[in-house]
């Protein structure tokens, strides 16, 4: 039927419009922008002194790589698995509440993995925690409660707050999957488990490597949880190098590797999806029948409950009763509303502020490069997309200490100056925006803009006039993600902040480190909420919420 219409349509010779020299000179200038820190690393990494390669290479750059890469693997594994097997039961069978359950297993991406791991170190730690303390009172001893140190704590506390990556994805595809796929291997006699792993899962394949490159590269950036479970990774290690030591030659020869590392990573996922391509060819699209789960429906029901428990209902009830402490206790309430010269408010404020200009800066750069990408798809336009997106590749701490040694170097004005942390969450984070703005473009068709300079408008007008406003949902939406991700960045506000510039993270973090969780629980619940916005108008673009 549409291939009938498409015949009807008159056929018009288009005009090629040659590619503006200004717009390839601002593409360029944004992949100078962020190849310059990772270049700069590589370079000090290389430049290093022979005697701190060999002090490493023999006491800790095999133990960090090995802690590193385990946790990497055991992280995305069980994201993979919990994302998929969530998706699964919440999109493609009878499970009880699941409308429900479909955006409460969303909303973990909400909570940074550090607060997360804060509310249950407090609850399992094994002295002194509630639920150890708990049994001893109930049974008159000590109850052996599993521990929230170490690399199993680590990798649980990891896994259930980063499982959504890929639970959002998987979730859509199966959404979008055609009845006909699994009717038609049921034909060929296989079985259902046989039809999930030979026809449903490899048709997932895109969204699910997509999944596990967010995961993984997550893990390798991930600070705050691993050094709270006291599980010592490459981004924990470079963090003390530059904040306890202040050796910045070792934390350059760590900084390279873990960029190499996570290049590798990069690199592989490229080759893992290749040229690969699924597409449904049938206009008539049905989704597939809803699988009845017979006598595993309450298991499968208890097993979605306890997965949303653990990620989003006892941190949130946690947090909850720690901030109604907070406030009942006049001291405690004093504390938190004034910590030296500092209010509530401006841990808020500094947050709200250089996220939401983060996220600006960052769909704002992205603009050049997805307009090259999109409509003028050559090798170099591609691979400048590509290079915009490598901050994928550089940790929060690695971005931190090239920006470090370059303003210090190239850009005095800046140092011990709030800009230097939005410079750092822009690098962080601009691949987000780059994806949203391609994506966004791949939906307008060029007629639109072709039709416009026909009528006389020039390139900066078709953009402003008939580009831009089209594509705005999509920047909304890449600027929420952005500025999602830049209210929890943790490793780089620390290291760049200047004296008195506090985040919410910032505040977490510290009252936490020092015990203090009934002051931190108001800061963390508010950074939850703030989060919470962006995700929630992210989830509705992506119907989760149907």
């Amino acid at each position: 039927m549409q291939i009938t219409q498409h015949l009807r349509l008159p056929i018009f010779r288009r005009k090629a419009i040659p590619i503006s020299p200004r717009l390839y000179l601002a593409a360029g200038l944004v992949a100078l922008f962020v190849a310059v820190p990772l270049v700069y690393v590589l370079i000090r990494a290389v430049g290093a002194e022979p005697e701190d390669w060999r002090r490493l290479l023999q006491t800790r750059i095999w133990k960090l790589l090995g802690n590193t890469l385990l946790l990497v693997l055991a992280v995305t594994s069980g994201a993979l698995l919990t994302g998929v097997s969530m998706a699964w039961l919440t999109e493609r069978t009878d499970l009880p509440a699941r409308k429900v359950f479909r955006w409460m297993l969303a909303m973990p991406l909400a909570i940074p993995a550090y607060i997360g791991g804060i509310v249950h170190l407090a609850l399992l730690r094994p002295r002194g925690g509630y639920i150890p303390q708990a049994l001893e009172a109930i049974f008159g001893q000590p109850v052996f409660t599993p521990s929230p140190l170490g690399f199993w704590g680590a990798a649980f506390i990891l896994t259930i707050f980063t499982y959504p990556y890929v639970y959002l994805l998987s979730g859509a595809a199966f959404r979008s999957l055609h009845a006909s796929l699994e009717e038609a291997a049921r034909t060929f006699g296989r079985s259902p488990l046989q039809t999930i792993f030979q026809v449903t899962l490899p048709a997932l394949r895109p969204g699910l490597t997509a999944g596990a490159l967010l995961v993984a590269l997550d893990i390798l950036a991930e600070y705050g949880t691993v050094a709270l479970l006291r599980y010592e990774t490459f981004s924990s290690a470079i963090f003390v190098q530059l904040a306890g030591r202040y050796d910045r030659s070792s934390a350059s020869v760590l900084s390279g590797i873990l960029v190499v590392l996570a290049i590798i990573i990069l690199w592989g996922e490229l080759r893992l999806q290749g040229r690969a391509r699924f597409t449904q060819l049938e206009s008539n699209w049905r989704p597939a029948p809803l699988h009845n789960l017979g006598k595993w429906r309450v298991p499968a029901f208890f097993l979605v409950i306890g997965i949303v428990s653990a990620s989003l209902l006892v941190p949130v009830l946690v947090l909850l009763v720690w901030s109604v402490q907070a406030l009942l206790d006049p001291q405690t309430l004093a504390t938190v509303f004034r910590t030296g010269s500092q209010g509530f408010g401006s841990y808020v404020w500094n947050s709200l502020w250089s996220s939401l200009l983060a996220a600006f800066v960052a769909v704002l750069l992205s603009l050049p490069v997805a307009l090259l990408a999109v409509r003028y798809p050559t090798r170099l336009s591609k691979f400048l997309s590509r290079f915009c997106q490598v901050g994928y590749a550089l940790p929060g701490v690695v971005i931190a200490l090239s920006l470090v040694l370059l303003v210090n170097r190239g850009l005095p004005f800046l140092y011990a100056t709030p800009f230097v942390v939005v410079i750092a969450y822009v690098l962080r984070h601009m691949p987000q925006a780059v994806r949203a703005s391609e994506s966004a473009l791949n939906q307008l068709s060029p007629s639109l803009e072709e039709a416009a300079r026909t009528l006389g408008r020039t390139s900066l007008q078709t953009l402003f006039q008939v580009t831009l406003p089209l594509i705005l949902p999509g920047l909304l939406a890449g600027g929420s993600l952005v500025f999602l991700t830049s209210l929890k960045e943790l490793p780089a506000t620390l290291l760049l902040r200047p004296a008195g510039f506090d985040t919410l993270a910032v505040r977490v973090w510290q009252w936490a480190t020092d015990g203090f969780y009934i002051q931190a629980a108001p800061a963390a619940l508010m950074l939850l909420l703030a989060s919470a916005l962006p995700l929630f108008f992210l989830l509705r673009r992506e119907q989760i919420f149907k």
